[in-house]
Order: structure tokens, then sequence, then C-alpha cells
């Protein structure tokens, strides 16, 4: 029999409440897949690209017309100073960066600091690569970082820190005290920060704090962020992965063996995009996003249900142990099965399936869709 190299399905939950959403015909309010099209100025120019023969292999590294346009950005919106050439690659979309920068960075016996719940990207391709995964509980409702407690956790063995910003999947965004922590808890040593900005175009109630404007952190940190995710066009699978000269060495090894580039019309339509007025585009998606947010609050508002307002990406954490005595997986199994409503638990983003009573909903969702949704999460209140 086959030996599995990744014998727990961390995702299991996850496709069972999927298959369950699609056999009932339930309002899927859980897949973190918006309801929303892509701008139309960037399906005319895919096509023109398209037509005009961008369809063969890239450079590995990406495109330089968009590596210099992610770089511009970077400076423009975080002091950042990114060489094109030698300090910015464009990956596959943000998931296979993160497995491309663990890849170069991790090695046998190496220890990575991860914040629960956490994305479950990170703990497998620590594991694949010989790591150890040392998980620190932030707590629900203001999903905090106890740096007491992560200072506590560094030690010889520790290679890398890993943080997503905003936090998958809680929404919670780092603030410059945070920042100040992280780079306090570094400072001295070789530690390396993957900072997971996958989000990072979606936050409502300030600005992003990425670690690439903290210049002395930025010399230990990789920064990946995704342009599929800021346009509405996650299937484009585009990500950027910025880092310092001696790092993006690595990165670039290990993303030639893993993807070998990524798709060369994609680039070029994201590049005219970037380089023409892109920032009244991307403000009118956060926009939106934000709307979306405050609908499903205060649909919510007055219920049983408990939450604070997510402060990034897509996903609002609701507390229901007001509504259940049950943990948020039976939970979540009895809303798709009896109310006709899909959300996730949070659970499922630990490593010890504790009882939880906390869901998550992603409002990337047409308004209509978040109401039904919110209508059925009510249904279970009786």
């Amino acid at each position: 029999m086959l030996r599995s190299k990744l014998p727990e399905n961390t995702l299991k939950t996850a496709f069972e409440i999927l298959d369950a959403a699609a056999k009932n015909n339930a309002v899927d309010i859980a897949c973190s897949v918006p309801d929303f099209n892509m701008p139309q100025c960037l399906v005319k120019s895919i096509a023109k690209h398209i037509s005009n023969g961008r369809n063969q292999y890239s450079p590995i590294e990406g495109i330089l017309p968009l590596r210099t346009a992610m770089a511009g950005i970077y400076n423009k919106e975080f002091g950042a100073q990114y060489n094109p050439e030698t300090e910015v690659t464009i990956t596959a979309g943000s998931t296979e960066a993160v497995w491309t920068a663990i890849s170069a960075i991790v090695h046998e016996d190496d220890e990575v600091i991860v914040f629960e719940p956490v994305y479950e990207n990170y703990v497998p391709a620590i594991r694949l690569n010989g790591g150890t995964p040392v998980f620190i509980a932030l707590k629900y409702p203001d999903y905090k970082i106890d740096w007491n407690e992560v200072m506590r956790s560094v030690n010889q063995r520790t290679k890398m820190i890993i943080i997503s910003n905003p936090h998958i999947p809680t929404g919670k965004v780092m603030s410059d005290e945070d920042m100040k922590m992280l780079q306090k808890t570094i400072a001295g040593s070789k530690i390396v920060i993957l900072s997971d900005e996958t989000y990072g175009s979606f936050t409502y109630d300030g600005p992003l704090t990425s670690v690439s404007h903290y210049p002395i952190m930025a010399k230990q940190s990789i920064v990946i962020s995704s342009l599929g995710k800021s346009f509405n066009a996650t299937g484009w699978k585009t990500g950027t992965c910025c880092a310092p000269a001696d790092y993006t060495a690595e990165i670039r090894k290990m993303h030639n063996y893993i993807c070998n580039g990524s798709n060369t019309a994609v680039q070029y339509t994201f590049a005219d995009f970037l380089n023409e007025a892109h920032a009244e585009v991307l403000d009118q998606i956060r926009e939106l996003y934000h709307h979306k947010r405050d609908l499903l609050c205060s649909l919510l508002k007055g219920s049983k249900y408990k939450f604070t307002p997510t402060e990034g990406s897509w996903f609002q954490a609701i507390d229901c142990s007001d509504v259940t005595p049950d943990p948020d997986t039976e939970f979540a199994i009895k809303l798709v099965n009896n109310h006709g409503v899909a959300v996730f638990p949070m659970s499922m983003y630990y490593h010890d399936k504790n009882k939880s009573n906390i869901i998550r909903v992603c409002f990337a969702r047409e308004d209509d869709t978040i109401k039904r949704g919110v209508e059925r999460l009510l249904e279970a209140e009786k």
C-alpha cells in the first residue's frame, strides 16, 4: 500500500461541506472564490496579447515589465526598494510563491513559527521540506499575537516566521506595533520572515502594514502578493515574490523546478494594466468588498451571532456559542444539511482539532447571496 507523504488531509472538512452544499443546492458563503468578474479592461487586454502571440514560455523569473511595475508599486505604497532584475519574481499565484519560498529556505530539522488558525498551505510545505511547525494560537475575538510567547518560542533552530497580513482566515491586520515587535524578535538573528500579503489590497479600517515598509526587517523578509486576488481574477494565478537578492536567487531555483514560469499573456496584461490607471480600479474593488463586509455585519447585527467586523481580507469570523452548543464542525455540517447554507468551521485551520464555536464566512458574494446566506444562518437561531 502506498505510504502517503501527507497522511492528514487538512481540506477534508472543506471538501465535505462543499460537496454537501452542491447536493443540497445550498447558499455558498464558504468558498473563497468571488462572484465578481475582473475589470473589463483586463479582458480586452489579454485578448490582444493572445492574438499577438504572447502564448509561449516567459522567462522563469517573469517578464521584466511586470517585475518593474511591481517594484514601482512597492516603492510608491511602502517606500520599499526592490531591484526588479534581482529581487522580484512572478509566480503562478501566491500559493506557489509560498511553497517555493518555504522550499528554498527551510531545511531538515528547521523550525518554523506559524500562527493559528493557520492557512492550510503553510504546514504541509514546512513538513515536506523536513521542517517542524511551531504553533502559536491567536485567540478570538481580537486574534492578537502574544509577542512574549513568540519570543519564548524562538531558539537556535528557528529558521522562519510566517505571517499572513491580513491574516488568513481571520482577517486580522497587523499594527505598526506588531511590526516593531516582529522586528525586535528577529533582531540579531538569521530568521527569515515570510509575509503572505495575498489579501493586502483588502484592508477596511486603515492601510496595510507591510513588512516591506520597514527597511531593516525587509532585509530578512520575503513578501508575497497576489495580482489575481487583487483584481478578481483568481483563476489567472499570478503572484509576486519580493525578497533580497540572495533569497531571490534560491527562490528562483526552486521556482524553476516547481512550475517553470507563469502564464505569459496574463503577465503582459497585468504589466499594461499596472502601468496605466490601476489605482482607481483597485480603489473601486476595495470599496466593493468594504460594502460587502458592512452588509454582512449589518444583517447579523442584533442576532445571537457574535463578531467583530473583520479588518481585512474577504472573511468574517463569527462566534456561534450563543446559537448552538455544538462544536463548529458539527454546526457547519448541520447548517449545510438542515438550513441550506455553507460556511467553514474555524477549527479546520488548527492542527489540534479542539472544540471551537467559530465559523468563517466569505463575503465575496453578490448582495442577494449574502442576504440569503444570512437568512439561513438566522434560521438556525430558532
